[in-house]
């Protein structure tokens, strides 16, 4: 017989290794199927608003972070970029989503 161990290596009964990693990523299909993914079903509006970290709104920002981070962000147009840009690959991620479920 043969087992998955902590360590995700596929051994037999003496410990002999058959297999690197359980699965070609190393992700146990059991946990992943059910996974539920909460940026699917909701209004292009909703996902927005739940998912879009807006460093426009100073006062949204102090909440959340230190007045030294905010000071910080709002005058660093390269984290800004950055953060658009993350901005666009989580839409695009949920389009991707979308088509296959």
């Amino acid at each position: 017989s043969v087992e998955v161990k902590y360590d995700g290596t596929v051994r037999n009964q003496v410990e002999q290794l058959i297999q690197l990693r359980y699965g070609e990523d190393g992700l146990d299909g059991v946990w992943v199927e059910f996974q539920s993914m909460p940026t699917l079903k909701p209004s292009n509006r909703a996902f927005e608003k739940q998912f879009k970290f807006d460093a426009t709104n100073e006062r949204d920002m102090r909440r959340c972070l230190t007045e030294d981070v905010v000071k910080e962000l709002m005058g660093d147009a390269y984290c800004l970029a950055e953060l658009e840009k993350e901005w666009d690959q989580l839409k695009e991620d949920r389009e991707i989503l979308r088509l296959i479920f």
